[in-house]
C-alpha cells in the first residue's frame, strides 16, 4: 500500500487518535503515579461474578465461587484482572466522556442494584392474595368462547345474490344429510382464514368472520348442533354450525392461587425498582429551561 493510500485509511486515523490520547493520558496522569496495582479478593471477585453471571444475590455469586475448581478460579481472576486493566486504561484515556452507550450501560447498573434490592419479596399473605384477586377480577376472567364450523361461498367470482342462492341450496342438502360438525370440510369453497373454531373468543371469531356472524354464534337463541343461515360477511356467504358455547368465567382463587401469588408478587417487585428508582431520581433537582427564551 502507498504512502498516500495509507493516510487516507480509516484505520490508520483510528490508530493516530488513539496513539494521540493515550499520549495525551500520559501527560495528565504519568506512568508513575498511575494506579497500577490490582487487587484479587473476595469482595472484587463476587462483584465481577455477579454482573458476569446475573447472579445478583450475593449468596448465589459465593457459591459459584466457591464451588469453583483450581483451574476455573485462575480463569476468572485472569478475566477480572483483564478486565479491570482495560477499564482503568479507558477511564485514563477519558474513553468514556460523552459516550451515550457507556452512560446507558452505567444507568443499567444502577438499575441491576434496585432490581438486586428489591428481589427479597415476602410472601403474599392470604389476605392480600383475597385484596389482590378481588381487585383484579377482570384479569382473570375468561372471555365467552364458542367452538363452530362454517362452508363458505365465496364471492369472488359470482354475484352475492348468485352466492346465496347457492349457499340456501347448500344449506337444505346439510340439513337433509344431517351433516356434523366434521362434515364441513367437504362442502363450500376454501377460505382464507380457518375452517373450523375451537374455544375461540367473540373478537376473534369477528375478526375473520365479520360482527354479524360472531353475534349469531353468540347468540344464545342460536340452537347448537343444527346448521343455520346464510350469513354475509366481505368475502360472501357462510353456513355456521356452533358445537358449544362457553360463557363468561372467573376461577375460584383456590384454583388460580399460583396464578395470582405470581402476579401479586411481580407487582410488588416491580414497585420495589421504580420507588427504589424514584428515590435516586428525588435526590435531583430539576430545572426546566427547555421553554426559556434564547
Amino acid at each position: 500500500m502507498s504512502l498516500k493510500a495509507l493516510l487516507r485509511d480509516p484505520l490508520t486515523h483510528f490508530l493516530a487518535a488513539g496513539a494521540l490520547l493515550f499520549a495525551i493520558g500520559s501527560v495528565i496522569k504519568p506512568a508513575a503515579e498511575a494506579d497500577d496495582l490490582i487487587t484479587v479478593d473476595r469482595p472484587a471477585l463476587l462483584e465481577f461474578i455477579q454482573y458476569r453471571s446475573k447472579a445478583f444475590e450475593p449468596e448465589a455469586a459465593a457459591a459459584i465461587l466457591d464451588g469453583l475448581s483450581p483451574q476455573a478460579r485462575a480463569e476468572i481472576i485472569r478475566d477480572y484482572v483483564r478486565e479491570e486493566a482495560l477499564a482503568r486504561e479507558a477511564e485514563a484515556l477519558g474513553l468514556g466522556a460523552n459516550d451515550y452507550v457507556i452512560r446507558q450501560r452505567m444507568v443499567q447498573k444502577v438499575e441491576f442494584l434496585a432490581e438486586a434490592a428489591a428481589a427479597a419479596i415476602a410472601e403474599p399473605t392470604e389476605a392480600e392474595l383475597t385484596s389482590f384477586y378481588d381487585a383484579n377480577r377482570a384479569r382473570y376472567t375468561s372471555p365467552p368462547a364458542a367452538t363452530m364450523t362454517h362452508v363458505f361461498i365465496s364471492t369472488e367470482n359470482k354475484p352475492r345474490d348468485a352466492a346465496r342462492a347457492e349457499a340456501l341450496a347448500l344449506l337444505n342438502r346439510l340439513k337433509k344429510s344431517k351433516a356434523g360438525f366434521n362434515d364441513a370440510t367437504a362442502h363450500g369453497d376454501r377460505f382464507l382464514f380457518h375452517k373450523n373454531y375451537v374455544d375461540r373468543t367473540d373478537d376473534y371469531i369477528s375478526s375473520q368472520l365479520g360482527g354479524d356472524i360472531a353475534t349469531a354464534i353468540f347468540d344464545n337463541s342460536t340452537p347448537l348442533n343444527e346448521w343455520r343461515g346464510p350469513f354475509s360477511s366481505q368475502y360472501g356467504e357462510h353456513l355456521i354450525y356452533v358445537a358449544a358455547r362457553a360463557p363468561s368465567r372467573l376461577p375460584p382463587l383456590n384454583e388460580i392461587r399460583d396464578v395470582v401469588a405470581a402476579d401479586l408478587t411481580e407487582e410488588r417487585r416491580q414497585q420495589a425498582i421504580e420507588n427504589a428508582i424514584g428515590a435516586v431520581v428525588a435526590k435531583y433537582k430539576v430545572e426546566d429551561r427547555l421553554d426559556a427564551p434564547g
